[in-house]
């Protein structure tokens, strides 16, 4: 059996300045598409020539187009937009991390203003609403947490109705379940047991 005529010094001219396997394989006269690639590209990595600056083929964000985005936004958002993508977390994730593993600078990015979101749903049920006995022919059930939640409004105190223990054992949180009707309440409240 001869010897390769992908020699490691041939290989490391071909690889050196490359951004990709492709171009590469082109500077070596192979067709990128031939079976010979997966050749090459695995002498390469055998015999120890520096190809960590290859590019993924095929991908669409390179760095040049990143960096005209980046140099003409003020923030990760507005580069979305230029991009032409929705401005969703799977997005921003991975152009985020992108522009992060080609170094490109973003110091001139507004800082990013958190507004506190308000939890108000106008559409939530009163504690009275709430807390009535279903006394339809297929009653529904109604999550404990959002039994709970009426309850603590009413002013009920987290604690065992049977025990009297509270909500708090061993300095660990104890969880307690809503876990029948007491008709001692006027609105039918449920208790609190563990």
């Amino acid at each position: 059996m001869g010897a390769s005529a992908y020699t490691k010094e041939r290989l490391e001219k071909a690889a050196r300045g490359a951004r990709t396997l492709s171009e590469a394989l082109e500077r070596l006269e192979v067709d990128p598409k031939s079976a010979t690639r997966r050749y090459v590209h695995g002498r390469m990595r055998k015999l120890g020539v520096d190809i960590s600056h290859f590019e993924r083929e095929g991908v669409k964000w390179t760095k040049e187009v990143l960096e005209r985005a980046v140099a003409a936004s003020t923030n990760m958002c507005e580069v979305l937009r230029r991009l032409g993508l929705e401005v969703v977390g799977g997005h921003h994730t991975h152009i985020s991390r992108r522009i992060k593993a080609y170094g490109i600078d973003t110091s001139h990015f507004a800082p990013a203003v958190r507004t506190e979101r308000v939890r108000h749903n106008p559409r939530r049920r009163t504690s009275a609403e709430i807390l009535v006995k279903d006394t339809s022919a297929s009653p529904r059930r109604v999550p404990s947490s959002r039994l709970k939640r009426a309850l603590r409004k009413l002013g009920v105190e987290e604690r065992c109705a049977l025990c009297g223990i509270q909500a708090v054992w061993l300095e660990e949180a104890l969880p307690l379940e809503v876990d029948h009707i007491n008709p001692g309440y006027s609105a039918e409240l449920g208790e609190l047991t563990h």
